[in-house]
């Protein structure tokens, strides 16, 4: 599964652009964004910009990231599921 994440573009030239994301430098197609600049905060999924944001956006899916990633605070298992019950179905 690949989750899209916000990052900062740091770097521009023929091949694409070069993004930071939480300290780590990364390198993303800029096929589907082509008007990006030095500064711009992205969303990139598959090593490909998908979207630009504004700095308040990308901040708040950041911190949404970064939240679902913590585990959980109840002592189960990140990977555990609450069985679901649905009338009628045994």
């Amino acid at each position: 599964m690949c989750i899209a994440f916000p990052g900062r573009v740091v770097a521009i030239d023929g091949a694409g652009a070069v993004i930071e994301t939480e300290g780590r430098l990364r390198r993303a197609s800029t096929l589907v964004v082509t008007d990006l600049v030095i500064g711009d905060w992205v969303t990139v999924a598959a090593g490909t910009v998908l979207a630009r944001l504004d700095a308040s956006e990308a901040e708040e899916v950041r911190a949404m990231l970064l939240a679902a990633a913590q585990p959980p605070q109840d002592g189960t298992s990140p990977n555990h599921a609450t069985p679901v019950m649905h009338e009628g179905i045994e």
